[in-house]
């Protein structure tokens, strides 16, 4: 098994997909899915208490920091799994809590997503196709908002359930509409979807 995730290892690069299950910094099991940011590292880290050597893999979305702890992933030779999976496809829809979004967390300011309204049992489908950044404030919610224009579509918990899907990559086509057709709407300045 330590041949084989060491070969595994040996040929990922930076800007690879990947989904990593390892060790995060407080040494419990944690599954990372996203772009490997940096060459992995050879590191000796603690395990049930005791150093072990292994490799630390940087996992998260694209233009995150290495240097975040939150895209820490420690591999041991007898625990650990990393394997390619496909790249997140643009302006497919999802109804997640905002908290498995990729990228979503405390420390990030820049995670961008297509923002499709607040989802739940009721809601089929997004009501809107809106560009947002997703960034954490000092009071516990994350704010949706378009930089560009200032408008803030809202502010939502972790455990919120919205309709989001991925933007296309820079000097893609535009992102897509949403499945009903129907023109976006725009929340009110500031308004709460708790």
């Amino acid at each position: 098994m330590q041949a084989e995730l060491e070969k595994v290892i040996a040929a990922l690069t930076a800007g690879d997909h990947v989904t990593a299950t390892g060790s995060d910094t407080r040494g419990h099991e944690v599954t990372r899915t996203g772009y490997v940011l940096a060459d992995p590292k050879v590191v000796t880290a603690r395990r049930n208490g005791v150093a072990a050597k292994g490799w630390r893999l940087f996992v998260g979305a694209k233009g995150t920091a290495p240097t975040e702890r939150t895209t820490w992933t420690t591999l041991f030779p007898d625990a650990g799994a990393v394997e390619h999976t496909p790249e997140p496809q643009a302006g497919v829809w999802h109804m997640t809590e905002l908290r498995f979004v990729p990228g979503v967390k405390a420390s990030s300011h820049t995670t961008r997503i297509l923002y499709g309204g607040k989802g739940g049992a009721r809601s089929a489908e997004p009501t809107q196709s809106t560009p947002v950044t997703v960034t954490y404030g000092d009071d516990g919610l994350y704010a949706l908002w378009d930089p560009a224009s200032g408008t803030a579509h809202g502010a939502i918990k972790l455990s919120t359930k919205i309709w989001w899907a991925h933007l296309p990559e820079e000097g893609e086509q535009d992102p897509p509409t949403n499945p009903a057709g129907r023109e976006g709407t725009q929340l009110p300045r500031q308004t709460p979807l708790l």
